[in-house]
């Protein structure tokens, strides 16, 4: 179907642009809250916000399907259909997990997972820029709807230690796709929308965010930052940092002020003035109680899918352990080392191109956050890393003729 706009503009409205539409919507997720917004202030509607969104984004998956499934094999089927398998079969297994897999199993399935599709689908050449313009446009919303909308809002006690680590992670793939573009084109508008988005995770006060930022800027700063003028802008930014450092205390206290006024939290600006900053938070801890749990002969095959919550741990903040807990230390390390592979291989078929940046932006999305945050279950960057990771080891088994279960994309 076309739509004509003007006699020389029109709008094709096939399946590839459904799927483009559907990419576009994963990809600035985060957008969604606004139309909530929207629906929320409509009478008939206010009272089914979550299901108007659901019915939403299924419309738009249902219209890009024609344009997806072909470019599936069957080893993208079963791998999604393993991992809903697992997560079934632990309701056998492993029953005292029944609680908590109630709450996460639809997540996981119908969310969760997906993202692999997502990640064998996406184009990083093609979508780059179209990437770039959604998140500055999260970036933005997001902070009128924080600092200017919410304030109103919040009672300032609880503003000021209130440790917003889900805004912080949400905008957290924006902001280093700012720091991306940024290094790799410099422009003014990159750096003042970058600067705001690295404000806004300091207002959310939690670590985390900042350990994937550093981790993903500086590798491409010292190996991948090579255009025409680059020791300028480096040059640029190493000053700034050094004056950032020699300023610190002026710096921490003018953001103090500023997060107060805006009633934001200043927990790592109270972390970093006395010095508490590198407090693992009791992690260790947890994480040695884990260890012991399933080091004691009974659980050879781990504590199933989310087990770690029958002992009051939410996940071990460890991915190699999360991968011991939840499938034991065979099977565990297996898995492990297979993921590493993977990740490795691609890496080394990508060298040189822009599918390379993306592999290691979605790698300090996922796997070092998971280092130190949340479960490989519930983080939908991990299922797009191992996504993106078999697209680039299909595209280099298909350039060589061989033979795999997986198929060449057309």
């Amino acid at each position: 179907m076309k739509i004509r706009i003007t006699d020389d503009v029109c709008i094709s409205f096939n399946k590839e642009l459904m799927l483009n539409i559907l990419l576009c919507i994963v990809w600035a997720a985060l957008l969604l809250k606004f139309v909530r917004g929207v629906v929320i202030r409509i009478p008939q509607l206010s009272e089914s916000v979550d299901e108007v969104l659901i019915v939403l984004v299924s419309f738009f998956t249902f219209l890009a399907l024609p344009a997806a499934v072909n470019r599936f094999s069957l080893a993208d089927y079963l791998f999604f259909l393993l991992n809903a398998f697992y997560l079934v079969a632990c309701y056998a297994f492993f029953p005292e997990n029944t609680v908590y897999l109630d709450d996460n199993i639809l997540k996981c399935i119908f969310c969760i997972f997906t993202y692999y599709f997502v990640g064998r689908l996406i184009d990083i050449d093609k979508f780059f820029d179209v990437f770039l313009l959604l998140s500055t446009v999260c970036i933005v919303l997001d902070l009128y709807y924080n600092i200017v909308y919410m304030p109103a809002n919040k009672v300032m006690d609880e503003s000021v230690r209130y440790d917003n680590m889900d805004g912080a992670y949400k905008i957290l793939p924006h902001v280093m796709m700012l720091l991306w573009a940024m290094l790799e084109r410099f422009r003014v508008w990159k750096a003042v929308v970058f600067l705001a988005g690295i404000l806004y995770i300091l207002s959310c006060g939690t670590r985390g965010p900042f350990v994937c930022l550093g981790f993903f800027g500086i590798i491409y700063f010292f190996f991948f930052m090579k255009f025409r003028g680059a020791i300028y802008v480096k040059i640029g930014i190493v000053m700034a940092a050094l004056l950032l450092l020699i300023n610190l205390e002026n710096v921490l206290i003018f953001l103090a002020r500023t997060f107060t006024d805006l009633k934001l939290s200043t927990r790592i600006l109270e972390k970093v003035i006395t010095g508490e900053l590198g407090d693992d938070s009791y992690r260790s801890i947890l994480r040695e109680k884990l260890r012991l749990v399933v080091s004691d002969g009974e659980h050879f095959w781990g504590l199933g899918a989310f087990g770690c919550r029958n002992y009051g741990i939410i996940y071990p903040h460890f991915l190699p352990l999360d991968f011991v807990c939840t499938y034991g230390y065979f099977l565990g390390y297996i898995l492990l080392f297979l993921l590493v592979a993977l990740i490795g291989y691609a890496l080394w078929v990508s060298r040189g191109t822009k599918r390379q940046i993306f592999i290691l932006f979605l790698f300090s999305l996922s796997i070092i956050k998971l280092l130190l945050s949340n479960s490989f279950l519930l983080e939908p960057y991990f299922y797009m890393l191992v996504g993106v990771c078999a697209k680039e080891v299909v595209g280099s088994i298909g350039a060589t003729g061989r033979v795999a279960l997986y198929k060449p994309e057309t």
